[in-house]
């Protein structure tokens, strides 16, 4: 076999390994991102300086979420199943069977939807203000500010998809606040559309090509 042949075989090595990565780059990448999964239980994000709205939905995801729903549609069995097994029978002794306790109330058996029913919006703010401040949370009712009632107020008419009058609204909602219960995705190990080869598939290429060219200085003094 002489030096041409051995030439011709070894850049159609490189070639065909050089695409083999391109092609197989972008596959790699997509099995190293993890698709965002739903966490109905998830705590949203609350900034520094919250919004109404961002408050509010903290708010209720603390004190409301585990009797009204991750997003307001009640206390449904579908909801009550995504309990832990020793935590989905709110009604047996020694939970919410009937008698008050440090960390326990007890509740009833229906808790209907607060979200697109249409109910709050028959509510003034206020007097829904003074019921929620005389009764919730049912543990220890007037437990949080002034400013958490009428946040949790906003986050519920914004459930009902109700207007909230503006008298009430005490900060401009940002249009980027996160959903209740937001996922959280798990960063990508590589980026999808860039195809990154390893290090040790360029030191292969480097040697071959090293390889390439003295060969081909080789075959050259000869001539």
């Amino acid at each position: 076999m002489n030096a041409k042949t051995i030439l011709t075989a070894i850049l159609s090595a490189v070639f065909l390994i050089g695409l083999t990565s391109v092609c197989l780059s972008p596959v790699q990448a997509q099995s190293a991102t993890s698709t965002a999964t739903y966490d109905p239980f998830a705590e949203p994000p609350l900034p520094k300086r919250p919004t109404q709205l961002e408050l509010g939905r903290h708010t209720f995801w603390h004190h409301c979420m585990p009797c009204h729903g991750d997003a307001g549609q009640g206390f449904t069995d579908e909801f009550r199943l995504q309990w832990e097994p020793d935590h989905q029978n709110c009604w047996a002794r020694g939970c919410h069977s009937g008698r008050y306790a440090d960390d326990s109330f007890p509740i009833p058996t229906v808790v209907p939807p607060l979200a697109g029913v249409g109910l709050l919006a028959r509510y003034p703010p206020d007097s829904l203000f003074e019921y929620l401040r005389a009764t919730h949370p049912p543990q220890d009712p007037g437990l949080l500010t002034d400013d958490e009632y009428r946040a949790l107020i906003a986050f519920l008419y914004d459930l009902d998809d109700a207007p909230l009058p503006a008298e009430n609204v005490t900060a401009t909602p940002t249009p980027s606040a996160a959903p209740l219960a937001s996922p959280t995705p798990t960063p990508s190990l590589l980026p999808l559309n860039e195809p990154i080869p390893s290090f040790g598939l360029w030191l292969f290429l480097v040697s071959i090509l090293i390889l390439t060219l003295l060969l081909f200085a080789r075959r050259t003094r000869r001539g």
